[in-house]
């Protein structure tokens, strides 16, 4: 009987030792998640982010004539904070697929640093509407369906957008395109 009544503490000690354990070690990855999520987002980081903000505008600045081409006394710069503006209304086109109408809806904003640019993205919006027009709805549905299809046509339509600009102001003047939102029916 002593012997069977010494094992029953030892295994409550041990139960309570165990969840102690499993208590800690989940703290302990907790603490470690938030750490490395300030960590990589520079919330840690007080002063750095300042130089690198100084030291951004100034490699930007030097890069501006290559940009420009022939007209280095552009008045257009590429420093400074990024500005959005979004492409409204949405692009709906359609497209066959085997035989089978479907429907492609895609939100845009465009990416510039200077509001020139973007005043300019405006102006020529209707050339923008119908080149991109002509090429969403020229697309495949399992070029679509992918990750990989889907970051081919963002990169194809910076391009469509660069080319038109190229031709107006001089310039490509638009560093990125995003879609916004992006439904296949």
């Amino acid at each position: 009987m002593a012997e069977k009544d010494a094992a029953k503490p030892e295994k409550k000690g041990s139960g309570i030792l165990k969840i102690l354990l499993l208590l800690v070690g989940g703290l302990i990855l907790v603490g470690g998640s938030i750490g490395a999520t300030l960590f990589l987002t520079g919330a840690l980081n007080k002063g750095g982010g300042e130089d690198h903000q100084a030291a951004a505008p100034a490699a930007h600045g030097a890069a501006a004539p290559a940009h420009g081409g022939a007209n280095v006394a552009s008045p257009i710069s590429f420093g400074g904070p990024p500005i959005y503006l979004p492409i409204e209304p949405a692009f709906i086109v359609n497209f066959e697929d085997q035989g089978m109408l479907r429907y492609l809806q895609i939100g845009m904003t465009v990416m510039a640093r200077n509001q020139q640019v973007l005043d300019a993205v405006t102006q020529s919006m209707p050339q923008i509407r119908n080149d991109l027009i002509l090429l969403f709805s020229n697309q495949k549905m399992e070029v679509l369906a992918s990750l990989n299809g889907k970051e081919k046509l963002r990169m194809q339509a910076l391009a469509q957008i660069q080319g038109i600009l190229t031709r107006e102001i001089g310039m490509p003047g638009i560093e990125a395109v995003y879609f916004t939102a992006f439904v296949l029916q």
